[in-house]
């Protein structure tokens, strides 16, 4: 009986610092790629989460009521197509930049809160493989324009 209460206590502890070190993990900040676009003027930095699961490409940035100032969120598709976006429970408007495999800039359009149906489609002139989605106005003010091209690690290693 006796060994068995001391098993019980040490499978207990087991759990409890499993659950510890969960919860630790789990409260770590999760690390953000940088991406950098090369436009004429200069290079601008963004922290880019990425959607690359078909799960994290539809939620996209649905029912988020902001996104940071040099922030954005890279899409990563399979092969190069024409991609179509639309804004269903996205809150706020967002710049959407459409990147080729050769990571140059293809295409970019300014998309607009929907909550009703039917929302407008936004689908790339050009294929592309790769899509980044940032604050509306964003690439207007940095002076961002087709034929920039782009850099990341994360791009490097999915190419």
């Amino acid at each position: 009986m006796r060994y068995n209460n001391a098993r019980a206590r040490l499978g207990f502890i087991h759990v409890v610092w499993l659950f510890a070190g969960i919860i630790f993990i789990s409260a770590c900040p999760q690390k953000t790629p940088d991406l950098i676009i090369h436009a004429a003027s200069r290079d601008h930095r963004l922290r880019v989460e990425v959607a690359e699961s078909a799960a994290a490409q539809q939620r996209g940035l649905m029912y988020r009521q902001s996104l940071g100032k040099d922030s954005g969120m890279l899409f990563i598709f399979g092969k190069q197509e024409l991609l179509t976006f639309w804004m269903k429970n996205t809150m706020i408007p967002l710049d959407i930049l459409f990147i080729s495999s050769d990571l140059v800039i293809v295409d970019v359009s300014t998309m607009y809160p929907c909550t009703l149906d039917p929302c407008p489609f936004y689908t790339s002139k050009q294929p592309a493989k790769y899509a980044l989605e940032v604050n509306a106005g964003y690439v207007r003010s940095h002076a961002i324009k087709t034929g920039d091209t782009v850099s990341s690690d994360i791009l490097k290693l999915k190419k």
